[in-house]
């Protein structure tokens, strides 16, 4: 990669992020390649939306339309949706049930392993056309990637070079995916997609900042779902590329709130007085009884696995160019869960999503930072110093950017871009 491109690092410990990587189309191409088709695992899809044998689901790994598939042994598969043939796509549903795949423009056949079984007219008709004595069906399948699976969790790479998957997660989301989908099995309550007019990279920058939690969401703060005083903070994995941000109840919330006050005095954004004319939504009581309040566990490059007080969601990541990305959420519930317990997590879902009560800003927030982007001077940079500068490690607190920029020195390396200008 030149060092002319992927804008000027300044600072060592990426308290300086070049603005050029949300908006030059070169970067997102360098993205696709190195990133999302390079050593790292990709989050496709859940296991419990693929109960049956010859079950489908379509999903996207960066710029790449991919199929996974639950195959007759009970494995599961996944592979490019683009015929080995002529290149056409192959499976255009979202989700569905096939016994194989056909190519719709010249049946090219294959099985639910990627394999290819049937060419039409491969011999011939009439003794004429048809192969050459070298063409063999075992050459010519899909491409395929690398699967793997944890806490019902699947992951593909089209890198043999992607270390293991509890490695590549880290112990801090080993334990959050236990304890959020492992110790009740999960069910699907539903979907939403939301599509933002912001680079991927903002909504990652985005879930690995507490800092903005309590100011850009006036919800959030005023009816207590995650304020700066509460306890909590960051943990971040060895290669800093995953974080996990938390926040907890505990005693002391109440005796601190004179403290919220005096944080947010002259903003009007802290309003301890608001209510709601049905306050169910903020009353449904947490199902794990250990205190978490919020659980954001981002795993890089695309995935977010999130508790918002009683809201269980996969938030699946899929960039759509420079300037636009898609957000699939599932909202998760569990097979144990009673009526009551359904209905309260289809009532809590309101907090997030396009609508929700809290998450309806983040998009905006993000088109607001890419609109502002795209109309800079170039070489400008963002500043990431709440927290303090310097090395990059966990923190038990809220009020910081750090886990930002670990995503940003992984990035930095992943991607092969030039070093820093300037040492800190």
């Amino acid at each position: 990669m030149s060092s002319k491109t992927g804008g000027q690092w300044r600072r060592a410990d990426f308290s300086r992020v070049p603005y050029d990587v949300f908006t030059d189309p070169l970067i997102y191409q360098w993205e696709n390649e190195r990133i999302f088709r390079g050593p790292v695992w990709n989050y496709l899809c859940h296991e419990t939306e693929l109960p049956h044998v010859g079950d489908f689901v379509s999903t996207w790994i960066g710029n790449t339309r991919v199929v996974v598939t639950h195959a007759r042994d009970d494995s599961f598969h996944a592979f490019e949706n683009s015929c080995a043939h002529r290149g056409a796509q192959i499976v255009t549903a979202v989700r569905g049930n096939a016994q194989r795949f056909s190519c719709p423009y010249h049946l090219w056949t294959y099985q639910l392993t990627g394999e290819l079984t049937g060419v039409p007219m491969a011999a011939g008709v009439k003794g004429k056309g048809g192969m050459p004595p070298c063409f063999d069906k075992k050459d010519h399948g899909l491409t395929v990637l690398a699967v793997a699976r944890f806490g019902g969790l699947i992951f593909g790479s089209f890198s043999d070079q992607a270390p293991p998957l509890r490695e590549y997660l880290g112990p801090h989301a080993v334990a959050q995916i236990e304890r959020l989908l492992v110790q009740r099995k999960p069910k699907v309550l539903g979907y939403l997609r939301q599509r933002i007019p912001g680079n991927w990279k903002l909504y990652n920058e985005n879930v690995r900042d507490p800092y903005h939690g309590s100011l850009l969401h006036q919800f959030q703060v005023s009816f207590g779902l995650q304020q700066p005083t509460m306890k909590g903070g960051i943990k971040l994995d060895k290669d800093l590329k995953n974080t996990w941000n938390h926040s907890i109840l505990s005693e002391s919330d109440k005796d601190n709130q004179a403290i919220v006050a005096q944080a947010y005095e002259g903003t009007g954004k802290y309003n301890p007085n608001m209510r709601m004319a049905d306050p169910a939504l903020t009353q449904v009581p947490l199902d794990l009884g250990d205190g978490y309040k919020t659980t954001i566990l981002s795993i890089f490059p695309s995935l977010v696995v999130a508790q918002v007080d009683n809201t269980y969601a996969i938030r699946h990541l899929r960039p759509k160019g420079p300037d636009l990305m898609e957000l699939h959420l599932t909202y998760l519930g569990f097979e144990s869960d009673t009526p009551e317990m359904t209905h309260n997590k289809l009532l809590a879902a309101n907090f997030i999503g396009p609508a929700g009560y809290i998450s309806l800003e983040d998009g905006e927030a993000l088109r607001l930072v890419q609109e502002g982007v795209r109309h800079r001077q170039p070489g400008g940079s963002e500043v990431l110093e709440m927290g303090g500068v310097g090395p990059i490690e966990d923190t038990d607190y809220l009020s910081q950017e750090i886990s930002i920029r670990g995503f940003w020195s992984f990035y930095h390396r992943i991607m092969g871009l030039p070093g820093a200008q300037v040492s800190v």
